[in-house]
């Protein structure tokens, strides 16, 4: 992955080959902007992650939540369970 910088005119010529950059190979572009008004570029797969993460730690309740499976996975205090087991517990709630 890497972060190239370009101003827009630049960007303007090459956008074809920076936004297939940006899929194929993780890139980010920054497109530098008069005003400090610079633009990032990122694939839609990556955008979609940054949305969901942004989300899991966007409450004091689910970042705590998230904590605690972590010390669980760390100290080895797992339990598997079956897809059917999954289910019933999916159901219940």
């Amino acid at each position: 992955m890497a972060t190239t910088a370009t101003n827009i005119s630049e960007a303007r010529k090459n956008l074809k080959k920076l936004t297939d950059d940006v899929v194929d190979y993780d890139d980010h572009v920054i497109i530098t902007k008069p005003k400090n008004r610079n633009v990032v570029i990122m694939s839609e797969k990556e955008y979609q992650s940054w949305k969901e993460t942004m989300y899991l730690l966007g409450t004091e309740a689910n970042r705590k939540n998230l904590d605690e499976s972590l010390e669980q996975l760390n100290r080895g205090n797992l339990k598997t369970i079956s897809k059917e087991e999954w289910d019933k517990l999916s159901n219940e709630n």
